[in-house]
């Protein structure tokens, strides 16, 4: 009873968000399951570091005998396991498309952690209950240090190349989790624990606002984002597409609500697949959408609404677009809606022209 107290007052905070953070993830409604279940597969692994790296602290000051060394080997070796499966994790959240591929060094370092039951070669405890490290004693420190770095690496390209929010985060976390192995390194294990709950905690707090900028049904940017991206970046706009979808209100009415809203979907996830990730997508009104281009040419953009154009044919649902450059803001907003309308109407002639139905398209 003692050892449990000892161990809550010594690492309270830590185990509070530790706590908190799992009960959220029940109550969550807006994250995947796939992600939450990463969520708490990593928080549990932080809980049981947490308490390991006490226990093993405990053990390290008792008199030798095989009882106490075999239950610091086991300490010992779920530490040394638990702390590069964390950074694995971590980058499984961050970048949710890396290859399950990168989880081969963690398990074969847990496989190397373990073997201290059968073999000296990565670390053992003498008869004093000292700690003796072998040839391989190091292996712990060399994968976390190589998931750090393919952390940094990775946070780095996205920076570079998208220059989005969540590269700026991932870059964050990337920094702060390899001055938390430094400390490491230098035996102040707790750092490092309070560092990962630290930073798990940030990045579910920055993914969770991500919900207030997005729209619920398609998971474009809102249009509140829209009105604050465009006062922020106001003369920093090279373009705009303006687009509206073509015979939503014909699907609510005929069809019902839920084939619009699968309508909308589809449109919505082939503009996501075709506008780059360097620049923004909004959905603005029912069937609105708007791009706002701060890093292409007139002719990329030209380019684009081409393949946003074919992406949306090949939804099965159509779309009129308009675009407008190398004005100020206001400006492009205005050409580009009444270029959208013109196309509109070209649509809908050409429908009539070929003996389709119009459908009160809108």
């Amino acid at each position: 009873m003692e050892m449990l107290t000892d161990l809550f007052i010594k690492n309270y905070v830590l185990l509070i968000m530790i706590g908190g953070m799992f009960m959220l993830t029940f109550f969550d409604v807006f994250l995947q399951k796939g992600m939450l279940i990463k969520l708490r597969v990593t928080l549990l692994m932080l809980f049981t570091l947490t308490v390991f790296d006490y226990l093993e602290l405990v053990f390290s000051k008792l008199p030798a005998s095989w009882y106490v060394i075999f239950m610091r080997t086991m300490c010992s070796a779920i530490c040394y396991s638990m702390r590069p499966l964390i950074v694995m994790m971590m980058i499984f959240l961050v970048y949710r498309k890396a290859r399950r591929l990168i989880a081969i060094p963690a398990l074969l370092n847990v496989i190397c952690a373990f073997s201290a039951f059968f073999t000296d070669i990565s670390y053992h405890f003498d008869e004093n209950n000292n700690f003796r490290r072998g040839p391989l004693g190091y292996t712990p420190y060399v994968v976390s240090v190589l998931y750090l770095l393919g952390f940094f690496v990775l946070s780095f390209i996205a920076l570079v190349k998208h220059s989005s929010e969540e590269s700026v985060i991932g870059m964050f976390l990337a920094v702060a989790a390899s001055i938390a192995a430094l400390f490491a390194f230098y035996q102040h294990e707790e750092v490092v624990n309070g560092t990962y709950a630290a930073e798990i905690l940030l990045y579910y707090l920055y993914v969770y606002g991500q919900f207030t900028k997005r729209d619920t049904l398609t998971g474009l940017y809102n249009r509140q984002s829209f009105y604050s991206d465009l006062n922020n970046h106001r003369f920093a706009v090279a373009g705009i597409i303006s687009i509206d979808m073509n015979e939503l209100k014909w699907m609510n009415d005929t069809l019902g609500h839920e084939a619009g809203d699968t309508a909308l979907k589809a449109v919505s996830e082939a503009f996501r697949q075709s506008v780059p990730s360097n620049e923004r997508i909004y959905r603005i009104g029912g069937d609105e959408f708007i791009v706002i281009c701060r890093h292409s040419s007139e002719g990329e953009i030209e380019r684009l609404v081409e393949k946003m154009r074919s992406a949306v044919a090949e939804s099965g649902c159509s779309c009129a677009f308009g675009m407008s450059c190398g004005k100020s803001a206001d400006e492009m907003i205005k050409e580009a809606d009444a270029r959208m309308y013109e196309d509109k109407a070209n649509i809908k002639a050409g429908i009539v022209a070929s003996g389709g139905v119009l459908h009160n398209r809108d």
